[in-house]
């Protein structure tokens, strides 16, 4: 299954390209595609969380594997609701 997303907003701050991606939990574990080709960092905004757990792994798949332009994202439970704001290229 794939957690729900969607874009927010996507611009640029001086060299950086920023998007903003709101998603919704359905598993514990998730890849998430930013469209961006590198990721430098990111920021998560709580919306409605029932666990403090969350761990996120920039430029790595959910399992930890080497994936440029995705954030892992683990520790979720379902129906969790928050906000990305990752900057890249």
């Amino acid at each position: 299954m794939a957690y729900t997303t969607s874009f927010l907003v996507k611009t640029v701050f001086g060299d950086k390209r920023v998007h903003g991606i709101r998603l919704t939990a359905d598993a514990a574990t998730q890849a998430v595609d930013t469209g961006l080709s590198y990721i430098d960092t990111v920021t998560l905004a709580p919306q409605s969380l029932s666990t403090a757990a969350i761990k996120v792994a920039i430029n790595e798949l959910a399992a930890g594997t080497a994936s440029v332009g995705y954030v892992g994202i683990s520790g979720c439970a379902s129906g969790d609701e928050f906000i990305l704001t990752v900057f890249g290229k």
